[in-house]
């Protein structure tokens, strides 16, 4: 997500250098997550309403935007695109000051900026999608309950798999890629926008487990799965589309203005 490559500081560095490099770093971050977050945040909400059975997707969906652009400034200000500003900004932020840190002190760390991106975005995320089940909740729960551990027990797998494809499996198929006659930047680009849509097939039926554990505490295991097998064509099309304002688009903004402005 960081990305910039950045001059190699071995020696202290001034404190205008600092200032320069964080504030940067999180000016990017805010760029990017503002470009994010209200795309994210009409198909999240979309999701969720699907998944608490009171809309359909797409027209969840159409509905979603054609508020964002009749209503851009009120959209904007809502609480479900602030949850996503909130998310975006955790994880580019993370991972922008953990590169310019790592690199101050000698060198690039991958596992600093993994590590930092990866605990900002996982911890918001669950915090988000718990916060967007009580949100849109199904029109018979008339107040929202408390979030069971087992819908974070599912939206931790759910985030685990989808930070594999992310950050850990693009080197090793981009790779394999250049070892069967691809060019670098060939392989690397197509790991980097392929892992990340495809890992939706995996990750959306935990997604879907987890926000039909809030949404029905009393649900057969049966009726979970004929749930679950109803919704997963709309929800991996709809979380498969969400990843590129998220991380494909918004990724490269972050890393673009980081390397313009450093």
């Amino acid at each position: 997500l960081a990305g910039a490559r950045l001059p190699v500081q071995t020696d202290a560095m001034s404190e205008q250098q600092w200032r320069r490099r964080v504030l940067a770093d999180l000016v990017a971050a805010t760029a990017a997550s503002s470009f994010a977050a209200p795309f994210v945040a009409a198909m999240d909400t979309a999701i969720t309403k699907h998944a608490a059975g009171t809309h359909g997707l797409l027209a969840s969906l159409n509905e979603e935007l054609a508020v964002l652009c009749r209503r851009p400034y009120a959209f904007v200000a809502s609480v479900p695109c602030r949850w996503l500003f909130g998310l975006f900004f955790c994880t580019y932020g993370a991972a922008n000051l953990a590169d310019t840190f790592s690199r101050a002190r000698g060198g690039f760390s991958s596992t600093a900026v993994l590590g930092a991106s990866t605990a900002a975005n996982m911890s918001v995320a669950m915090a988000k999608d718990a916060a967007f089940a009580k949100m849109y909740r199904p029109s018979s729960m008339k107040v929202a309950r408390p979030a069971p551990p087992s819908m974070f027990a599912c939206f931790f797998v759910r985030d685990l798999v989808c930070m594999a494809a992310f950050f850990t499996l693009p080197p090793q198929l981009s790779a394999e890629l250049q070892a069967v006659g691809a060019t670098k930047v060939a392989a690397d680009t197509a790991s980097q926008f392929a892992l990340p849509v495809l890992v939706q097939l995996p990750a959306s039926p935990w997604h879907l487990l987890g926000l039909h554990l809030y949404n029905s505490p009393t649900a057969t295991p049966r009726e979970r799965l004929l749930t679950i097998w109803r919704q997963m064509g709309p929800t991996v099309a709809a979380r498969m589309a969400r990843i590129v304002p998220a991380f494909s688009v918004g990724g490269t903004l972050n890393r673009r203005l980081r390397e313009a402005w450093t």
